[in-house]
């Protein structure tokens, strides 16, 4: 009886040059990783699907408030989709699909657009529950996350350019702040309007306990493992100039499971929750 391994060897071998390209790329994805970004499109139609149906309701009965939230919430909604579509890790300069799209300039660009709407729909909705519970102090906490985000995107910038981590763990530690501003927002409202407490806050609370405790115990220290990791190897950081045509012209494609496995679990939390979550305060 023939080898059974040296007969998977030279299948292997002889398979190799299908799976890869001249310069030793996969161009057939894994299948988990197939999977996983079938998800992601997936999610991302649903939620456009799901962001039209509560456009059409509200497009004739949304008043002032609605409508911002609206806007808001559809840029969201298609940033989303299409980070989704064509997944980027930023700083290693990774991506799913070898196209121009994958650009990680343009990724982050868009990324940009879409958190800082996002950090809008969060100040617009504590202006609100200002508004109805004559609680000065909840909207005083609303127009500090504007400007708290803006600073964690630069942060964000910064490690994209230059190739620092640390950026990101700044980054990451500033949005743990504005959510725990919005979760202390929701607690000083119900106290001041009374009452029994709302379903939307009770989830409200529990969504921003579990962003924090995922922000805190997974992104933080896989960032700063990264920036750890980079010092010892003597990883030698961009200049602004550099950084910026690197992160637009570089890109390296793969489909390993071990160079997205880090990332599953924020994008697939990111472009699925976050997105219901931006829906969801329209009708709060």
């Amino acid at each position: 009886m023939r080898d059974l391994t040296r007969t998977h060897a030279e299948y292997q071998e002889r398979r190799k040059p299908l799976l890869e390209n001249e310069h030793g790329q996969r161009i057939v994805p894994d299948t988990l990783m197939f999977r996983w970004w079938q998800f992601l499109c997936a999610v991302s139609a649903a939620n456009i699907l799901l962001w039209t149906l509560v456009a059409g309701g509200l497009s004739r009965e949304a008043n002032a408030y609605q409508f911002k939230q609206l806007i808001l919430s559809g840029l969201f909604v298609a940033a989303c989709a299409f980070r989704s579509i064509l997944p980027k890790v930023d700083v290693e300069r990774l991506c799913l699909w070898d196209s121009p799209f994958s650009s990680v300039f343009l990724g982050r660009a868009v990324a940009t657009i879409a958190e800082l709407c996002f950090a809008s729909q969060c100040a617009l909705l504590l202006s609100k529950l200002s508004y109805s519970s004559d609680a000065s102090i909840v909207r005083t906490i609303g127009l500090t996350l504007l400007p708290i985000i803006l600073v964690a995107e630069l942060a964000c910038w910064y490690a994209v350019i230059t190739l620092n981590h640390i950026g990101h763990a700044i980054e990451e530690l500033l949005w743990s702040i504005m959510v725990a501003l919005v979760a202390a927002g929701f607690v000083i409202y119900s106290q001041q309007a009374g009452g029994e407490l709302p379903l939307w806050v009770v989830i409200g609370l529990i969504v921003c306990a579990g962003t924090t405790a995922l922000i805190m115990f997974v992104d933080i220290p896989l960032y700063i493992a990264r920036w750890r990791t980079g010092k010892r190897a003597g990883l030698r950081y961009l200049r602004i100039r550099d950084g910026l045509k690197d992160a637009l012209l570089r890109r390296q494609v793969t489909h390993a499971v071990e160079d997205w496995r880090n990332e599953v679990l924020w994008m697939s939390l990111y472009f699925s929750v976050g997105v219901w979550v931006s829906l969801a305060i329209v009708f709060v």
